[in-house]
């Protein structure tokens, strides 16, 4: 069942949270709210469950946020108090990530704005080629299990190896995802 959350963020997470929300308006054709931008995200950084929770978390919080050149929406003050819609299993997510958070940075506490943030980036590592690369240079490629399938003995011998070609397999990936919305987008324009 899902309630409403409240939580004070900074303008850069809202910001990161508006790309996310109209880069998945535009994989599913449809409207996203701010609430299913959030759930979406955190069914994308599943990823991080195939790790060492610390050591994952920690490589998320030491990249920078994206810094999103080409993606300049206005975004309002008013943007930082997110009122959203999310379901329990985020709920419990977010308050296991405030819980654990400190103890891994070093930290006394952190807000749930920052626990937001992380699990945001999490989420744009896997759909970002580009910043996806940041987290598989630090050994944690974001392609999951059925990608490990492929890999052959060899390159298990071979840790760089095997870290190479996960990374080739996340790029071809997402070179694949993004000719497939190509592809949607054009039928979307002759019908």
């Amino acid at each position: 069942m899902a309630s409403y959350y409240q939580a004070r963020i900074s303008l850069e997470t809202a910001r990161l949270l508006e790309k996310m929300r109209l880069d998945y308006e535009k994989k599913i054709g449809g409207n996203v709210t701010k609430g299913n931008c959030l759930n979406r995200a955190f069914k994308d950084a599943k990823w991080t469950k195939e790790y060492d929770y610390d050591e994952v978390w920690e490589a998320i919080h030491e990249i920078p946020m994206p810094t999103l050149e080409d993606f300049n929406p206005e975004i309002k003050p008013s943007a930082k108090i997110l009122k959203i819609k999310i379901n329990n299993d985020i709920k419990a997510a977010i308050e296991e990530l405030r819980k654990e958070l400190p103890g891994i940075l070093g930290a006394n506490y952190v807000t749930v704005g920052v626990c937001i943030r992380e699990l945001l980036k999490a989420a744009y590592l896997k759909d970002d080629k580009y910043y996806g690369a940041k987290i598989t240079d630090k050994g944690f490629p974001t392609s999951g299990p059925e990608t490990e399938t492929i890999i052959t003995e060899e390159a298990d011998e071979d840790p760089n190896q095997k870290v190479r070609m996960l990374a080739l397999i996340d790029v071809t990936q997402a070179q694949i995802n993004a000719l497939f919305d190509n592809l949607r987008d054009e039928l979307n324009r002759h019908i």
